[in-house]
Order: structure tokens, then sequence, then C-alpha cells
């Protein structure tokens, strides 16, 4: 095969030698631009009759050999041939990877849907199909929202750039499943992936139960053990060598109950998160202010307490569990924090979206290892230090889960000798001024 230039120059000198060859021929007959034309129109025609085999070629027979020619048609038709082979053999590879991804995605215990903007299904596999209740072809193409009405589901999806949460628990169409949901981004589309977790929660129905039956089941033989406690301490006044074991025996009865009005509390909490908010405002600046009173008697002056009001007045939510939550931020800076340290409450916007509730201490801060853990129940960094001090490892667990329920997110910043700062962060649209 010639070099492509070398054809071009022996084409363009083909051409040009006959067309001087033919008007030199109609020079001597007396007739030279008429032999001249005649030339031209002919070579027009090739040109034209190749033009229309490579257009039916392109129609029809694509996939054949292309017709034969010479020339620089004979290389057109053989470039193009190599482009249309290639491209199958690519196209052939997408859809063998395409027919791959398919089969491990029917294969996947999970639910998994792509959606478009607006939440258009464009494909969805056969778990989701079956989880969501979903028609193969009749219902691709459609809003799943509007397939769906779960209004959470609904708030989740419109506020996946916003908010925080990186799944949903929702009940299946026909109510005999829980599904997480999650949904991924990815270019301009969405990967929506649902996982069976039914029985994680009936794992988590049954946890919560027992716990609740377990702590109500303790309070009455707690609150016997104690009164019996403080019925012998005041009558054995006369025995002073059995007054340490009866003081040990009083604090580790108190704690036990602290221990169990906690998980009262956390289990009342807990079961709130299922019902919405009632249309309550609680007066911050009063609130924050009863706080400071309360910290400062079980500071007892040990601290110097600052409290920051901003000009926000109200919040939208239930006062007990506020006052719940904020007030174990508050004990744990106490009960954290050396004597003479400071302990800084806040209430304030931090942007046009948030505000925020923090309470900022000068103890001993926390390693980073620990920030992810520690709203876990019962979890605790230093444990005799935690039993010591009177923790019972279910504060932050219970703030969690106010915050779960007030759609707002818990955050905690510290670093090792610097302290730590506690932040309820609350989305604006639940406060209101007077």
């Amino acid at each position: 095969m010639k070099p492509l230039k070398q054809l071009i120059l022996s084409e363009f000198f083909q051409i040009a030698f006959a067309l001087m060859a033919l008007l030199i021929f109609g020079y001597f007959v007396a007739y030279p631009w008429i032999f001249f034309s005649a030339g031209l129109i002919f070579y027009l025609f090739l040109q034209f009759r190749q033009l229309t085999r490579l257009i039916y070629w392109l129609s029809h027979h694509e996939l054949e050999m292309p017709p034969e020619a010479t020339g620089l048609w004979g290389e057109v038709f053989r470039h193009l041939y190599r482009i249309q082979r290639h491209n199958r053999q690519r196209q052939e590879k997408l859809i063998s990877h395409l027919n791959r991804y398919r089969q491990s995605t029917e294969a996947m215990p999970d639910a998994t849907m792509i959606l478009k903007q607006n939440w258009v299904i464009e494909w969805f596999n056969s778990k989701a199909s079956d989880y969501f209740s979903l028609e193969r072809g009749k219902d691709t193409g459609k809003i799943l929202t509007h397939l769906l009405r779960e209004p959470s589901l609904l708030d989740f999806l419109n506020k996946h750039h916003e908010t925080s949460e990186q799944s949903l628990s929702i009940l299946s169409p026909d109510k005999k499943r829980f599904l997480s949901i999650r949904l991924i981004p990815y270019g301009d589309k969405y990967l929506l992936v649902g996982r069976d977790v039914t029985e994680v929660e009936k794992l988590k129905s049954m946890r919560k139960v027992f716990v609740s039956n377990v702590s109500h089941e303790l309070r009455t033989p707690l609150t016997v053990i104690s009164g019996y406690l403080e019925t012998l301490a005041d009558h054995l006044t006369d025995r002073p060598e059995l007054e340490p074991s009866i003081q040990l025996m009083q604090q580790q009865s108190n704690r036990m109950c602290s221990i169990v009005e906690d998980l009262l509390l956390l289990s009342q909490v807990e079961n709130s998160e299922n019902h919405t908010l009632t249309n309550e405002y609680v007066d911050m600046s009063s609130l924050l202010l009863q706080m400071k009173k309360e910290a400062q008697i079980l500071s007892a002056e040990r601290h110097d307490i600052v409290v920051e009001l901003d000009n926000i007045q109200y919040l939208k939510g239930d006062h007990k569990e506020l006052q719940s939550a904020f007030t174990n931020l508050i004990s744990n800076a106490i009960r954290y924090t050396p004597d003479n340290g400071t302990i800084t409450i806040s209430w304030k916007q931090i942007n046009d979206k948030e505000v925020s509730f923090s309470v900022q201490d000068s103890g001993e801060g926390i390693a980073t290892h620990h920030l992810e853990r520690l709203t876990e129940r019962f979890y605790r960094i230093d444990v005799g230090r935690s039993r010591t001090t009177g923790g019972t490892g279910l504060g932050l667990a219970i703030v969690k889960h106010v915050m779960n329920h007030h759609n707002g997110l818990l955050q905690i910043n510290s670093k090792p000798g610097k302290g730590a700062i506690f932040s309820c962060i609350f989305p604006i649209k639940m406060t209101k001024n007077a």
C-alpha cells in the first residue's frame, strides 16, 4: 500500500495527464474545450458513482467487506472499514462489560437502582423489584417518589446535599421488611442501594424492650437497698469500723440508680425518635440561664462558668429532651475539667442554615481515635476515672438520640491538652425570635 501523500500525488497526476491529453486531442480536431469538458463530466460521474457506492454500503452492508475500489476511494473504503471494525470491537467489549455488570448487580443481595435527575428511574435489579414492589419495563422511566409515597424518603432524597445522614431506614411498601437506604451520587446520576435490615431492626427492638423492662425491674429493688443503707448508716453510728463499708455500698447503690435512670431515659428518647416533634418552642435564654445556675451548684465554684447568648430566642423541640441533652454535656464538662478551669456554654447562629448549642471546656482533651466511639453506650475513655467521677457512660448516647429526634447533629472537636467542644447543630428553620 502506497503512503497517503504519494497516493494523493499519483491520483492528481493521473487526472491532470488525462485532462491534458483530452485537451491536446481536442486541439487537433478543433474542439479542445469540448473534449476537456467531457473529460471533467466523466470524472465527476465516476466520483458520484463511488460516492453512491459508499453511501449504499454504509446504509445496507456496513458489516460486510467494502466495495472494491482503487486510488483514493479505495483508501477511503478501507479506512472507514477499519474504523467500523474498531468501533464494533469496542461496542462488543462494552456490551460484554455491561452484561457482566448487570449479572453482578442481579446477584447482589441488596436492591440497586440507578436514578437520573429528578429521581427518574433508569434501571433497577431484581432485588429492587422485590423490595420496592417495582415492575420491569413498566416502572422504568417513572419518578421514584411517585411510586413510593413515603414522606421520609422524599425528604431524604431532596436534602441529600444538606444532610449529614448517610442512610435512612424505612418500611418496605409491602410492610414485610425494614430497608436501609443509601444514596450515592456519581456523575449526573445517583445509585440508590437498599439493604434488608429486618433482623437488625428486630434485634434493636428486642434490646430496647429488654433494657426498658430490666431497668424498670431494677428500679424498685435498688430503691429498697438504698433506703436500707441509709437506715443502717443512721443506726450504726456507734460502729465506726463499718462506716467505710456502708459508704462504699451507698456509693455503688447510687451509681446503679443513676445507670438505671439513664437507661430509662435513653429508652424513652429512642422511642420518641419515631414520633414527629410537636410545635412547642423552648425559650433558650431562660433554659441556658437555668442551666448556668445548676452548673454552678454542680461545680461548687470550682470552675468559671461562662454563658454566651445570641439573639435567637426560641428553638422548636421537646423541652425535657433538650434539657436532658444539654445538661449531660455540661455535667460532663464539669466532671472532666480540672479545678479553676473555664466552661463556656454558648447558643449562637453559625451560618445561614444552622444554629449551635455548644459546651467548651479547658480540660485534658480527647485523643482522636476515641471521638468516633464516644456516643456508644457505656464507652469510656478511662474506665477508672469515669467510675470515680460518677459517669454512667450513657450521657452522650442520650445526646445523640435527642439530636436525631430534633433533626440535628452532635459534633465533637477535641485535641489532647486543648480541651473539647461538644456542639449540638440544629437547622435554623427550627428557630424563631419573639
